[in-house]
């Protein structure tokens, strides 16, 4: 006798379906996640309770000792960390506000109608995000170098004294500034435009017919329009900038001094010192600047979104 499945029965196996499909869909990037995020932040907290090099093979649980020598700033290690996150700060605060201003104003330029080529600046600026980091600061050293370089090169043909931009202060902190600007703009620029690509001209018209000009529409219509995607790029850029690494090391190697030594290429110094690795001393180092990096990042989302959070409050408040 053939078995005749009852529509109740049917019924559960079509809902339990819809139930597992969605988490079978998304049990790859689960397994991706977990992997390459998850299981590396825990790793990393295990090792900074720990003291191990390298190559010797010897791991010794420490507790928080590592942490408490971060701390101690009497220590000379403690205070080369945290003047290179200083330096790593410094450079968040300078290049972000740069990135997004520059990249705006490209923007605005290539979203005008009346431009002329717009594929061809278009793909001219966004040309340099696809140059990996190695290529881009071998490229800005030569253009910086003291002898050959392009730059001392121009100054010195106008009549002007030449200036050894990796080896002096503030010069090498702006020459990696630079770099960065020419190297990340585009990317912030491609955001942007897609952006105010999403702002309906009936905006602007509406804006023109109450007599607004084109600074009160900017302030009006383009930069409202724009706050979620600016938020996006402030995040994005910010997170980037704190990962500063390639530059300052191909560059300038920190120098002079330690003056553009960043947190990240500090921490790989000591994990990977040739003398003695200190991987623990490098993982406390990595979770504590991680720490700071996510609540810098949690403050700007903080920022963009308390306006928003607070006039749903005011709407969800009865009126009395």
């Amino acid at each position: 006798m053939a078995f005749a499945p009852s529509r109740d029965f049917i019924y559960e196996v079509v809902t339990m379906k819809r139930k597992i499909v969605p988490y079978l869909l998304i049990l790859p990037h689960a397994l991706f996640f977990g992997t390459f995020v998850i299981f590396p932040i825990f790793k990393s907290f295990y090792m900074s309770l720990t003291e191990w090099g390298l190559f010797q093979g010897m791991i010794r649980y420490v507790g928080f000792e590592n942490y408490q020598r971060l701390f101690d700033l009497s220590g000379f290690r403690a205070q080369y960390f945290w003047q290179a996150v200083w330096v790593t700060t410094k450079f968040v605060i300078v290049t972000v506000p740069a990135l997004v201003i520059l990249a705006l104003l490209l923007a605005l330029l290539l979203n005008a109608k009346s431009l002329k080529g717009k594929n061809f600046y278009l793909t001219t600026f966004f040309l340099p995000t696809s140059i990996a980091v190695t290529v881009t600061a071998v490229i800005w050293r030569w253009i910086f170098s003291y002898r050959t370089g392009l730059v001392n090169y121009t100054l010195q043909s106008l009549g002007l004294e030449i200036i050894p931009w990796l080896t002096s202060m503030p010069w090498a902190f702006v020459a990696i500034v630079v770099t960065t600007l020419w190297w990340t703009v585009g990317w912030s620029m491609i955001i942007l435009l897609g952006g105010l690509k999403r702002i309906p001209d009936t905006l602007y018209d509406a804006a023109r017919v109450d007599g607004a000009g084109v600074f009160q529409r900017f302030l009006n219509v383009t930069l409202p329009g724009l706050k979620n995607v600016m938020m996006f790029v402030c995040i994005t850029q910010a997170l980037a900038s704190f990962g500063l690494f390639g530059q300052s090391q191909l560059m300038t190697a920190g120098g002079p001094g330690r003056e553009t030594l960043p947190a990240m290429l500090y921490i790989y110094n000591e994990a990977f010192n040739v003398a003695r690795p200190r991987m623990g001393f490098a993982a406390a180092m990595s979770v504590i600047f991680g720490a700071i990096v996510l609540s810098v990042t949690f403050f700007q989302f903080y920022l963009f979104t308390r306006e928003r959070k607070e006039g749903m409050r005011r709407a969800a408040k009865p009126i009395t």
